[in-house]
């Protein structure tokens, strides 16, 4: 272990040598401006070549990856298709490829409960928009099951550094917590995660994951909170009528902070989540009002599981099916037989009037949805780009005729939205890979065109911009001309 370790501390001083200040440029030209831009856009190999071998894709299918060259890496946005169809990192452009964490270093080694540690990070290459991101560090003697979360946000002057703040609460246990994993996002959305393990950027300068200590802390609970008791306070119930809910819990230390319960139908196909609120005036008290959509089937919903949290973000988890607390909770609710809705929406059409545009154009996009009972809620048109690193889903609405028009009446099956793509996304043909659709009550249809017929073969192509032609620019006008 002590020689990989070594040899990964090797590595990642040998990366160093590549960040080299460098002289300025003398002013040039707008052709030589662009083509440096062009190359500044390329992915940094001289700088993560050696500190990112064995790096992690943020996906949750790794299996065969880990070890190889971070330029074999299929990136996360290809994980949805078949092995052997993917991009690698070197078959893709500038804009497409991974970002890379170049430098993680804590710089509050030793901290007290309730204090604040501070850590810095540097991403390549720069961004105009640098997103957020989150590193976990974990207690070495209580795993995940105390967590300090340190959220990075980029520098107001320099775009290559992130500066990260985590709150220790006061009732974390005291001792070493060790980063475990972080995932950075370019201002694209691509994205990648790190974990100590792959990494020698994430350890500290002994080889050791980067941590703080955190002083030892009498008040430290790592205790879920416990369920003493449920009870449904309205046992029948019409359709949609209101089902109001107490649970009572309890917690040694810090105290249950929120609680929330999950009903299942007779069938098992439909659930509903409730959302509990404490009593403030009775410590551990919750209560809950919701209700059954009335498109829902009626019968006996019985608690799937109860969820309870407390101040110290310890969390527990009841099930039914093991607790005999939640054995016999359940409710009665009518059903109406003339709204029950079990059916998806159907697509009837999707139309594109304008199969061709300009990269800074819109395209419209519409489509025909039918629902005959609760009625269509969401409809989405997904497009791929030409190599499949982009995906822009557009959502369509259903908008209702000007009042000033009487003559036209509502169409509500009728949804129309605009395409457009990003100045830095590819150019080309763009393929309708998917039509999202669902009703109000949440009965989803989803399309692919390898499967539905409906949507294959349906594209729309986007044609790079026109530069005008420096030699036919008009020249200054002259005097007595």
């Amino acid at each position: 272990m002590m020689v990989r370790f070594v040899v990964l501390a090797a590595l990642f001083g040998a990366s160093v040598a590549f960040a080299q200040p460098r002289e300025p440029r003398p002013p040039d030209n707008a052709d030589e401006k662009e083509d440096r831009n062009a190359k500044a856009a390329e992915y940094p190999f001289a700088i993560v070549d050696d500190v990112t071998q064995g790096t992690e894709p943020a996906s949750a299918d790794v299996t065969g990856q880990l070890g190889v060259a971070d330029e074999d890496y299929i990136p996360e946005v290809f994980q949805y298709r078949r092995r052997g169809t993917q991009p690698a990192q070197r078959e893709l452009s500038g804009e497409h490829r991974s970002t890379a964490l170049t430098e993680f270093r804590v710089l509050d080694l030793e901290v007290d409960p309730g204090d604040t540690v501070r850590a810095i990070a540097k991403v390549e290459p720069a961004f105009e928009k640098g997103r957020r991101f989150v590193a976990e560090f974990w207690s070495q003697e209580y795993g995940r099951a105390s967590v300090i979360y340190v959220n990075f946000k980029p520098h107001e002057k320099d775009k290559n550094l992130y500066l990260g703040r985590g709150k220790v609460d006061r009732h974390h246990p005291g001792g070493r917590y060790n980063v475990g994993s972080t995932m950075i996002t370019d201002e694209h959305g691509h994205k990648k995660a790190y974990s100590t393990e792959f990494n020698p950027v994430m350890r500290a300068p002994d080889g050791s994951p980067a941590y703080f200590v955190v002083a030892e802390n009498p008040a430290a609970d790592v205790t879920p909170p416990t369920l003493r008791s449920l009870e449904i306070l309205t046992p029948e119930v019409g359709a949609g009528e209101t089902i109001r809910v107490e649970v009572f819990a309890e917690d040694n230390l810090a105290g249950p902070t929120q609680a929330r319960a999950v009903f299942a139908s007779p069938s098992g196909r439909r659930t509903v989540r409730a959302d509990l609120i404490g009593d403030a005036r009775n410590r551990g008290r919750f209560l809950g009002a919701f209700s059954i959509p009335e498109w829902y089937e009626g019968g006996r919903w019985t608690v799937q599981k109860v969820e309870l949290y407390d101040a110290a973000r310890n969390s527990a988890l009841i099930f039914a099916a093991t607790a005999p607390v939640l054995a016999d909770a359940g409710v009665l609710v009518q059903e109406n037989p003339e709204k029950r809705d079990d059916e998806a929406p159907v697509l009837l059409a999707v139309e594109l009037p304008q199969r061709e545009a300009l990269a800074s154009e819109s395209i419209p996009v519409a489509a025909l949805v039918e629902d005959n009972r609760s009625g269509v809620d969401k409809v989405y048109v997904s497009f791929r780009s030409p190599s499949g690193a982009d995906l822009v889903r557009v959502e369509l609405e259903s908008r209702n005729p000007p009042l000033n028009r009487p003559s036209l009446v509502p169409q509500p099956n009728v949804f129309r939205g605009v395409l457009k793509i990003e100045e830095w996304r590819e150019r080309g043909a763009y393929t309708v890979s998917r039509v999202n659709i669902s009703d109000r009550a949440q009965n989803y249809r989803n399309l692919n065109p390898v499967r539905d017929e409906e949507i294959r073969g349906l594209e729309v192509v986007f044609l790079p911009e026109t530069k005008p032609d420096r030699t036919t620019a008009k020249k200054p006008r002259q005097e007595g001309s």
